[in-house]
């Protein structure tokens, strides 16, 4: 009896001992299995994280392809820009150089024809020839009166006019902007017709024919500097000489 019981226990513990290793072998796949399974997940996700990359830099890489391509059509554009406007500037260069040359043709033509003397010049102001003498013919405000340089200014004027008899001048009055009080009896329009006529009777004083000459007032419509300054102002209050309209299309510029 003893005998069959021990071999009976014996049978159990062989049992027992063979399932054991099976029970902790199947534990450890299950757990390989797991741990493949994530890291399988993980790969996946991996490799579904650089297929995105791949496909932001290949995005990348075309946007900068086309930016490149737009930048260079930009650039060549710039530079064909870049050439006309510097072919444009040749052009009004020589335009310019060209209509200098006119001028000063058209002024020797004039000095000629007029036969000014040293002290006398011709200057060309908005498409007119005006004759300018050495100092300029300038008042004080309000005034009318020549001083001494202008005097010496308009007396070479009168040798100029004695000399050449077919010269025939356009005197014009100017005012600055500055205006009268309202009881005072006169405006810069008769300011501006006084300052013509005192150069015109110092010319008449000085032997010129007074059919030679015409009186004109300009007020404050011309001015020739900034009305808002005080050496603008100074410049504006002018007696100027012109060649009357008359005398034909040779002292006009750019006809």
């Amino acid at each position: 009896m003893i005998m069959n019981a021990t071999m009976r226990l014996l049978a159990l513990f062989m049992v027992v001992a063979l399932a054991l290793p099976s029970c902790v072998s199947k534990k450890k796949f299950l757990d390989l299995e797991n741990e493949k399974s994530a890291l399988a997940s993980s790969l996946a996700e991996s490799n579904e994280k650089v297929n995105m990359l791949e496909g932001k830099v290949s995005d990348m890489e075309t946007d900068l392809a086309n930016q490149k391509t737009k930048f260079e059509g930009d650039i060549a554009g710039l530079r064909t820009d870049v050439d006309a406007a510097k072919s444009a500037a040749d052009m009004a260069q020589k335009s310019l150089a060209d209509r200098d040359a006119e001028l000063a043709k058209i002024k020797k033509e004039v000095r000629t024809a007029l036969g000014l003397d040293s002290g006398v010049d011709i200057k060309e102001m908005d498409g007119d020839l005006y004759v300018t003498m050495e100092s300029p013919v300038n008042y004080r405000s309000g005034s009318s009166r020549l001083n001494r340089d202008a005097r010496k200014s308009v007396e070479a004027l009168a040798e100029s006019l004695k000399n050449n008899p077919s010269m025939h001048l356009l005197i014009e009055g100017h005012t600055d902007s500055q205006t009268f009080p309202a009881d005072a009896g006169t405006d810069n329009w008769q300011l501006s017709v006084n300052r013509a006529m005192a150069v015109v009777k110092r010319l008449i004083k000085k032997g010129v024919n007074p059919d030679q000459l015409t009186v004109a007032g300009r007020g404050a419509t011309a001015p020739s500097g900034d009305n808002t300054t005080t050496e603008g102002r100074s410049k504006n209050r002018r007696t100027d000489a012109k060649p009357r309209a008359n005398s034909g299309s040779l002292y006009k510029i750019g006809n």
